[in-house]
């Protein structure tokens, strides 16, 4: 095929679409016959690179099946065909394989429908067709492309147009990934995107939202497979801070008495400490534990607490809680605001110990919002305070010199002997021969 100039198109650096339909057939030809190889004769090395190349290949596929479903809904092909377009997506794609899932094909109708709508004239469908433009970059995930639409689709008809855009370009700009520096997970721009939220809604629709989720707490109970029992635990944002707060506290891997590590999986673990709490609260003097509370850590700006502002506050659970009900939970000492510079403990301790405090630990959980070793999903409870430039070494005790690991990133780092630089903002640990990795 030839342009107007009279080159070809692979002349030219164009990509048409039967020349980008030929090279996904042989991807899934080459890519099907390298599958048969065993695995075994690739070294250490090379499996790690396959791991990488697999990435690409499955972002730069993605990115095309979101392309193809939205030529498919621009000329109307699944409504001619009889089929809504998640059931005609699902069916196309299963006809020589297994079917994929119903989450994946939602994630892409989605962003394939927000870029229909960059030919919409509202708003509000202008903004999320943005974000398919982000998407379609390569530097935004399909799973985080799908949180920010979903995003528009929930505040736009309602919020200011001007307020949302500029919100949503913070948004994008902040999940964004680039190689060695990746932007927010999915998890952080879940908090972000409910933040911002509760920023963009009329006050109209807030008023009574948080009773009424109250009134929607559940706990219901029902046989479950193999003798066991199933229990079914609705909560609203408030409630699922406090028991999530409560079980952290307790949910901990623990060692063996040879130190052999903790073999129940996180789901057991987080079962037990329920089971223990439930049991603490029985056994006490009249219901009433004197076990220490779980302490619920928010952070939320000085004006809106006072409620001089619009806003809320963000456990480190990742709920949104409003301005009202922290005030509320404050009074019965269930709050501890992460204040930085707080005259009621010393922050900067130097050389006069050797141990974090408490107070300093909690500012590094809203720091570092976990083990800040690169890709680790580790949550900040189950980290220890780790001295970047050891204590022994001349290292001081400060928020300047520390950095949450888990236990084994931890010992990686000491064994290792990995070096990293801390800021405010959070830590960057140099690997493979100083290359930096911002958490």
């Amino acid at each position: 095929m030839e342009d107007s100039t009279g080159q070809g198109a692979e002349a030219s650096g164009d990509l048409t679409v039967p020349r980008a339909l030929a090279l996904v057939r042989a991807a899934v030809e080459e890519v099907g016959k390298a599958g048969l190889e065993p695995a075994w004769m690739l070294g250490d090395a090379e499996l790690g690179e396959a791991l990488t190349l697999v990435g690409r290949l499955r972002a730069s596929l993605e990115r095309f099946e979101v392309a193809t479903v939205t030529e498919a809904l621009t000329r109307g092909v699944p409504t001619a065909a009889g089929w809504g377009t998640h059931d005609w997506v699902t069916r196309r794609e299963g006809l020589e394989v297994p079917v994929p899932s119903v989450a994946h094909v939602a994630q892409v109708c989605r962003v394939a429908r927000a870029s229909v709508r960059t030919r919409a004239g509202s708003a509000w469908e202008a903004d999320a067709g943005a974000v398919a433009t982000a998407y379609a970059s390569g530097s935004l995930s399909l799973a985080k492309a799908d949180q920010l639409v979903r995003f528009t689709e929930d505040v736009g008809r309602v919020a200011d147009p001007d307020e949302l855009e500029a919100d949503l370009e913070v948004l994008v700009s902040s999940a964004q990934d680039a190689p060695g520096r990746p932007g927010l997970t999915e998890r952080q721009l879940t908090v972000a995107i409910g933040y911002a939220g509760r920023l963009l809604r009329p006050a109209r629709e807030l008023e009574g939202e948080e009773e009424s989720l109250r009134r929607g707490r559940s706990l219901t109970k029902r046989r479950g497979p193999a003798g066991l029992v199933e229990y079914i635990l609705r909560l609203d944002p408030e409630g699922a801070a406090t028991v999530d707060a409560a079980v952290a506290a307790l949910s901990a891997p623990v060692p063996g008495p040879d130190g052999e590590r903790d073999r129940r999986p996180a789901a057991q673990r987080r079962a037990d400490a329920l089971l223990s709490i439930v049991a603490r609260g029985v056994a006490s003097p009249q219901g009433v534990t004197t076990a220490e509370r779980a302490q619920v850590i928010v952070t939320i700006p000085l004006e809106t607490l006072r409620d001089r502002v619009v806003g809320g506050g963000v456990t480190e659970s990742g709920e949104v809680l409003s301005p009202g009900t922290l005030r509320r939970l404050a009074c019965d000492a269930g709050i501890v605001p992460a204040v930085l510079g707080s005259a009621s403990e010393v922050l900067d301790l130097g050389r006069l110990v050797r141990l974090f405090t408490p107070g300093q630990r909690r500012l590094l959980w809203r720091r570092d919002g976990g083990c800040s070793f690169p890709g680790c999903t580790i949550p900040a409870t189950w980290t220890e305070a780790h001295h970047v430039t050891h204590w022994v070494d001349g290292g001081t005790t400060d928020l300047s010199n520390a950095a949450l690991l888990c236990q084994r990133h931890h010992t990686e780092v000491h064994v290792r002997g990995l070096t990293a630089t801390v800021t405010a903002d959070g830590v960057t640990w140099h690997l493979d021969g100083g290359l930096g990795w911002h958490r």
